[in-house]
Protein backbone atom coordinates (compact mmCIF):
# COMPACT_ATOMS: atom_id res chain seq x y z
CA UNK A 1 0.00 0.00 0.00
CA UNK A 2 1.55 3.50 -1.33
CA UNK A 3 1.37 6.17 1.72
CA UNK A 4 0.85 9.67 1.43
CA UNK A 5 4.04 12.40 1.88
CA UNK A 6 3.08 13.01 5.24
CA UNK A 7 4.29 9.78 6.74
CA UNK A 8 8.04 9.12 7.26
CA UNK A 9 9.61 5.59 6.24
CA UNK A 10 11.26 5.27 9.06
CA UNK A 11 9.97 5.84 13.53
CA UNK A 12 11.82 7.15 16.33
CA UNK A 13 12.82 3.40 17.53
CA UNK A 14 14.61 3.02 14.06
CA UNK A 15 16.74 5.85 14.75
CA UNK A 16 18.37 4.09 17.68
CA UNK A 17 18.28 0.94 15.64
CA UNK A 18 20.22 1.93 12.46
CA UNK A 19 21.93 5.23 13.83
CA UNK A 20 22.44 5.42 17.65
CA UNK A 21 22.52 3.49 20.81
CA UNK A 22 19.72 4.60 23.08
CA UNK A 23 20.82 7.06 25.44
CA UNK A 24 22.96 8.77 23.18
CA UNK A 25 21.26 11.96 22.36
CA UNK A 26 20.07 13.09 25.75
CA UNK A 27 18.71 16.40 26.52
CA UNK A 28 20.60 18.44 29.04
CA UNK A 29 18.49 21.79 28.24
CA UNK A 30 19.88 25.02 29.44
CA UNK A 31 19.91 26.80 32.69
CA UNK A 32 17.20 29.48 32.79
CA UNK A 33 19.05 33.13 33.27
CA UNK A 34 15.60 33.56 35.40
CA UNK A 35 12.35 32.88 36.31
CA UNK A 36 10.50 35.42 38.20
CA UNK A 37 7.31 35.26 40.26
CA UNK A 38 7.05 39.36 39.59
CA UNK A 39 6.16 38.73 35.76
CA UNK A 40 5.90 35.32 35.31
CA UNK A 41 8.20 35.12 32.97
CA UNK A 42 11.55 33.42 31.96
CA UNK A 43 14.42 34.87 30.61
CA UNK A 44 17.28 32.76 28.54
CA UNK A 45 19.09 34.36 25.82
CA UNK A 46 18.22 33.17 22.59
CA UNK A 47 15.64 30.75 23.81
CA UNK A 48 14.66 29.81 20.38
CA UNK A 49 10.88 29.06 21.34
CA UNK A 50 7.90 29.62 19.57
CA UNK A 51 4.16 30.15 21.22
CA UNK A 52 3.39 26.80 21.48
CA UNK A 53 6.86 24.80 21.90
CA UNK A 54 6.54 21.77 24.51
CA UNK A 55 8.82 22.69 27.28
CA UNK A 56 9.44 20.55 30.47
CA UNK A 57 11.64 22.07 33.79
CA UNK A 58 14.24 20.36 36.15
CA UNK A 59 16.64 21.92 38.56
CA UNK A 60 19.72 21.28 39.43
CA UNK A 61 20.92 20.22 42.85
CA UNK A 62 20.20 22.27 45.58
CA UNK A 63 17.99 24.35 43.04
CA UNK A 64 14.20 25.37 42.90
CA UNK A 65 11.51 25.24 40.51
CA UNK A 66 9.07 27.86 40.14
CA UNK A 67 5.43 27.14 42.23
CA UNK A 68 3.23 25.97 40.74
CA UNK A 69 5.34 24.27 38.05
CA UNK A 70 6.21 20.69 38.60
CA UNK A 71 9.31 19.45 37.44
CA UNK A 72 8.98 16.37 34.29
CA UNK A 73 5.63 18.17 33.31
CA UNK A 74 5.10 19.26 29.48
CA UNK A 75 4.40 22.92 29.48
CA UNK A 76 4.11 24.71 26.65
CA UNK A 77 6.18 28.10 25.86
CA UNK A 78 4.26 31.78 24.86
CA UNK A 79 7.09 33.62 23.06
CA UNK A 80 7.19 37.29 24.35
CA UNK A 81 11.07 38.38 23.11
CA UNK A 82 13.87 36.10 21.15
CA UNK A 83 15.02 36.11 24.95
CA UNK A 84 11.87 35.89 27.36
CA UNK A 85 8.89 33.53 27.51
CA UNK A 86 5.85 32.85 29.81
CA UNK A 87 4.65 29.31 30.40
CA UNK A 88 1.34 27.45 29.83
CA UNK A 89 0.02 24.32 30.52
CA UNK A 90 -1.66 23.98 27.11
CA UNK A 91 -0.68 24.83 23.71
CA UNK A 92 -3.05 27.78 23.26
CA UNK A 93 -3.82 29.01 26.60
CA UNK A 94 -2.47 31.65 28.81
CA UNK A 95 0.48 32.22 30.90
CA UNK A 96 0.59 30.64 34.65
CA UNK A 97 1.35 33.38 37.22
CA UNK A 98 4.35 31.96 39.08
CA UNK A 99 4.09 32.37 43.24
CA UNK A 100 7.99 32.07 43.82
CA UNK A 101 11.35 32.42 41.78
CA UNK A 102 13.23 29.31 40.29
CA UNK A 103 16.73 29.04 41.42
CA UNK A 104 18.79 26.98 39.27
CA UNK A 105 15.81 25.82 36.59
CA UNK A 106 16.69 24.44 33.84
CA UNK A 107 14.62 24.53 30.74
CA UNK A 108 14.30 21.78 27.79
CA UNK A 109 12.88 20.95 24.33
CA UNK A 110 11.90 17.88 22.83
CA UNK A 111 13.82 16.72 19.75
CA UNK A 112 11.76 17.19 16.82
CA UNK A 113 11.99 13.50 15.79
CA UNK A 114 8.96 13.39 13.73
CA UNK A 115 9.75 16.50 11.60
CA UNK A 116 13.10 15.24 11.04
CA UNK A 117 12.37 11.70 9.94
CA UNK A 118 9.97 13.16 7.64
CA UNK A 119 12.45 15.89 6.44
CA UNK A 120 14.61 12.94 5.53
CA UNK A 121 11.90 10.51 4.41
CA UNK A 122 10.80 13.43 1.56
CA UNK A 123 14.91 14.06 0.76
CA UNK A 124 14.62 10.01 -0.18
CA UNK A 125 12.02 10.75 -2.25
CA UNK A 126 13.95 12.94 -4.24
CA UNK A 127 16.56 10.61 -5.36
CA UNK A 128 13.96 7.82 -6.18
CA UNK A 129 12.12 7.34 -9.73
CA UNK A 130 9.17 9.91 -9.85
CA UNK A 131 7.22 6.39 -10.43
CA UNK A 132 8.31 4.74 -7.54
CA UNK A 133 7.24 7.23 -4.79
CA UNK A 134 5.31 7.36 -2.88
CA UNK A 135 7.23 4.03 -1.75
CA UNK A 136 4.60 1.00 -0.01
CA UNK A 137 4.79 -0.80 2.71
CA UNK A 138 6.63 -2.11 4.24
CA UNK A 139 9.25 0.03 3.55
CA UNK A 140 12.93 -1.52 1.96
CA UNK A 141 14.80 -2.01 4.93
CA UNK A 142 17.54 0.06 3.23
CA UNK A 143 15.55 3.41 3.07
CA UNK A 144 14.60 2.54 6.50
CA UNK A 145 18.21 2.42 7.36
CA UNK A 146 19.40 5.87 5.43
CA UNK A 147 16.17 7.87 6.75
CA UNK A 148 17.28 6.83 10.56
CA UNK A 149 20.85 7.35 9.86
CA UNK A 150 20.25 10.49 8.52
CA UNK A 151 18.13 11.74 10.88
CA UNK A 152 20.16 10.33 14.10
CA UNK A 153 22.98 12.91 12.74
CA UNK A 154 20.85 15.76 11.97
CA UNK A 155 19.22 15.08 15.94
CA UNK A 156 22.74 14.83 17.15
CA UNK A 157 23.58 18.30 15.56
CA UNK A 158 20.16 19.72 17.01
CA UNK A 159 20.95 18.56 20.42
CA UNK A 160 24.71 19.90 20.39
CA UNK A 161 26.52 16.87 20.66
CA UNK A 162 28.49 17.08 17.06
CA UNK A 163 28.98 20.19 14.89
CA UNK A 164 30.19 18.93 11.37
CA UNK A 165 28.67 19.17 8.28
CA UNK A 166 25.65 16.80 6.85
CA UNK A 167 26.59 17.10 3.44
CA UNK A 168 28.84 14.17 3.35
CA UNK A 169 26.39 11.91 4.99
CA UNK A 170 23.85 13.18 2.46
CA UNK A 171 26.54 12.44 -0.26
CA UNK A 172 26.86 9.08 0.45
CA UNK A 173 23.18 8.40 1.15
CA UNK A 174 22.73 10.04 -2.51
CA UNK A 175 25.11 7.41 -3.73
CA UNK A 176 23.44 4.51 -2.10
CA UNK A 177 19.69 5.32 -2.95
CA UNK A 178 20.63 5.91 -6.37
CA UNK A 179 22.49 2.88 -6.60
CA UNK A 180 19.42 0.97 -4.79
CA UNK A 181 16.83 2.80 -7.49
CA UNK A 182 18.41 1.33 -10.63
CA UNK A 183 17.22 -2.36 -9.62
CA UNK A 184 13.72 -0.75 -8.92
CA UNK A 185 10.96 -2.30 -11.86
CA UNK A 186 9.17 -0.20 -13.56
CA UNK A 187 5.75 0.30 -11.76
CA UNK A 188 2.51 -0.67 -13.90
CA UNK A 189 5.17 -0.79 -16.93
CA UNK A 190 3.52 -3.08 -20.03
CA UNK A 191 4.71 -6.75 -19.04
CA UNK A 192 6.13 -7.26 -23.20
CA UNK A 193 8.81 -5.02 -22.43
CA UNK A 194 10.12 -5.97 -19.35
CA UNK A 195 13.50 -7.29 -19.18
CA UNK A 196 14.02 -11.35 -19.49
CA UNK A 197 16.04 -11.03 -16.19
CA UNK A 198 13.25 -8.82 -14.32
CA UNK A 199 12.33 -11.59 -12.11
CA UNK A 200 15.69 -11.94 -10.97
CA UNK A 201 15.66 -8.32 -10.35
CA UNK A 202 12.30 -8.11 -8.01
CA UNK A 203 13.56 -11.12 -5.85
CA UNK A 204 16.88 -9.33 -5.08
CA UNK A 205 17.39 -8.56 -1.01
CA UNK A 206 18.33 -5.39 -0.10
CA UNK A 207 21.80 -7.14 0.95
CA UNK A 208 22.33 -8.44 -2.43
CA UNK A 209 22.38 -4.68 -3.91
CA UNK A 210 25.84 -3.65 -2.43
CA UNK A 211 25.26 -2.50 0.74
CA UNK A 212 27.31 -4.62 3.74
CA UNK A 213 24.65 -4.99 6.63
CA UNK A 214 24.71 -4.55 10.16
CA UNK A 215 28.56 -2.84 10.55
CA UNK A 216 29.91 -5.40 7.79
CA UNK A 217 32.64 -3.57 6.45
CA UNK A 218 33.99 0.11 6.91
CA UNK A 219 32.11 1.27 3.34
CA UNK A 220 28.42 -0.02 4.98
CA UNK A 221 25.88 1.87 6.02
CA UNK A 222 26.08 1.30 9.71
CA UNK A 223 30.21 1.55 9.50
CA UNK A 224 30.11 4.89 12.00
CA UNK A 225 29.80 8.26 11.08
CA UNK A 226 33.19 8.90 9.87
Amino acid sequence: MAVGPNVAYATQADVYTYGLPRGALGNPGRILDSLLAATSTATLAEHGFSTGSPITFRVTQGGALSAPLVAGTTYYAIYLTDSTFQISATPTGSAITLTTDSIQAIVSADLPFADVLLFYSRFVDGFLPAHAVPLPTPYPITVVAIVAELAAKRLQILSGLVSESMKDLELSAKAQLERWAATLPVRDADPSTQPANLAVTQARRDDRLGYPLYGQGPGGLWGGWG
